[in-house]
């Protein structure tokens, strides 16, 4: 990073102190757009190799100061800058996962945790971020409790989030919400959604490209993954095929039916309420086998779901992953 982007800016009139961040004692002043905080520069340069080497650098004579205090002045969001310095400044604050946060925190101490080389709270940010979108197929249909939720409005910053960061591990199940929770609405993402306030945030142009692709592909496999509920014909060990074929032909008439609401959500297509709704008439034996051949088509389609966003294979990305969180 260049260190020169830490220059200094001249005082406006509108400052305000920021809460739970000035502290009397303390001999320096960050400044982030408007919002000033009043914290040790040597707890940061013990932090963060960026601040310590910015804070060697001699004060100018006639540089800014705010209450006696030099004042350093950042390039960031102060929102960002609150969620990251408290990370800092306050042991309580951002504790490590399982422990509950939410998205603007994970959002401003990941972004500048990552910027400014605190590796530590990298590591803890990106493990709360991955607990929301696992690598792994059965962490996906029976998750262990995420340490934050997110709606709707909130997957594309964690797309532009994860790509600023280079956590590439999060994009096949954060590219898969955003094709569920926005279907036959896609060309729409290009406008923009709101983040924080009514500022709009979009996807990159070459994201945006990748993920109308990948939804289309998402979307083709959505037949494919109820295909064993009448193929093979005949399953091994039934000796009432007649009746059992039939039922499960009926069974797969009436899914296909429901494909222009679901048909962005293969996963989702059937579950265990849905077994539990099959007609009496399907045998228990094409019961076991329907659900061992709808389990390999789970596991087919959720292997080839980063390739459909142009993305790293999952073997690849959970090295990345490795690394980055040892």
């Amino acid at each position: 990073m260049d260190r020169r982007s830490l220059s200094l800016r001249p005082a406006t009139p509108d400052l305000r102190k920021a809460e739970n961040l000035w502290f009397k004692d303390c001999g320096l002043v960050i400044r982030a757009d408007n919002v000033l905080f009043r914290v040790s520069g040597e707890i940061l340069a013990s932090k963060s190799p960026i601040f310590r080497d910015m804070l060697r650098i001699p004060q100018p004579v006639n540089g800014e100061t705010f209450e006696g205090c030099p004042v350093v002045c950042l390039p960031d969001d102060p929102i960002d800058a609150t969620a990251f310095l408290r990370a800092i400044f306050d042991s309580e604050f951002f504790e490590p996962y399982p422990a509950e946060t939410d998205f603007e925190t994970i959002h401003g101490v990941l972004k500048l945790s990552n910027k400014y080389l605190v590796d530590y709270l990298r590591r803890r940010a990106l493990l709360h971020l991955s607990s929301r979108f696992p690598t792994m197929l059965d962490e996906w249909l029976d998750p262990t409790p995420a340490s934050w939720s997110i709606d709707s409005s909130l997957l594309i910053p964690a797309i532009n989030l994860a790509r600023e960061v280079s956590a590439l591990w999060v994009l096949p199940a954060l590219f898969y919400s955003l094709c569920t929770s926005t279907p036959h609405h896609f060309r729409s993402l290009a406008r923009g959604v709101p983040f924080r306030g009514d500022k709009l945030t979009t996807l990159s142009q070459s994201d945006l490209e990748l993920f109308l692709e990948g939804s289309h592909a998402q979307r083709e496999c959505a037949s494919s993954m109820l295909q064993f509920l009448w193929f093979p014909e005949h399953l091994q060990g039934c000796s009432t095929y007649a009746r059992c074929y039939g039922a499960r032909c009926a069974e797969r008439k009436y899914r296909e039916g429901l494909l222009y609401e679901l048909g962005y959500q293969p996963l989702e297509l059937w579950g265990e309420a849905a077994w539990r709704q099959l007609p009496p008439a399907i045998c228990p034996t094409c019961v076991e086998r329907m659900k061992s051949n709808h389990q390999l088509a789970l596991n087919s389609f959720w292997d080839d779901l980063p390739v459909k966003y142009s993305l790293p294979c999952w073997e690849d990305l959970e090295q990345m992953k490795d690394g980055a969180l040892a």
